[in-house]
């Protein structure tokens, strides 16, 4: 997750690269036309940065390919299957977070949902350890 998020910010951070990446984007017609930047006083972020980059990886790599920015770990199954967990558990992490910020619902209803989404997170943990 580290590494996703090094590259993000260092594509956005040099002016130069992040319109080099806009222009590639536009030049390939893909969907994205942009990056989301990281910011680490809201974690709500970490997650939808996640969700974006992992959409538009294979851009990624092609423009850091043309920079020969060398990064191996965007070649790897294993990685690529532990980024793509980390993505889907920030997301639903993301759910539980906003479910519990709504007006109007009752401390047992909010209870409710934190007890079910441990009860998923621990089958899931399960299932992942018998494959």
């Amino acid at each position: 997750m580290n590494l996703v998020i090094k590259i993000i910010n260092s594509i956005l951070a040099k002016a130069l690269y992040h319109r080099q990446f806009k222009d590639f984007l536009e030049e390939i017609d893909s969907q994205f036309s942009d990056l989301l930047l990281h910011n680490k006083v809201r974690w709500l972020s970490r997650g939808n940065v996640l969700e974006s980059s992992a959409l538009c990886l294979s851009e990624i790599k092609t423009f850091l390919n043309l920079k020969s920015a060398d990064h191996p770990e965007l070649e790897e199954d294993r990685w690529l299957q532990k980024f793509n967990f980390m993505v889907n558990t920030t997301m639903k992490l993301n759910e539980l977070n906003l479910k519990l910020q709504g007006k109007g619902n009752p401390a047992y209803a909010l209870l409710e949902e934190v007890v079910c989404f441990g009860k998923k997170i621990t089958s899931f943990c399960r299932r992942h350890r018998e494959r």
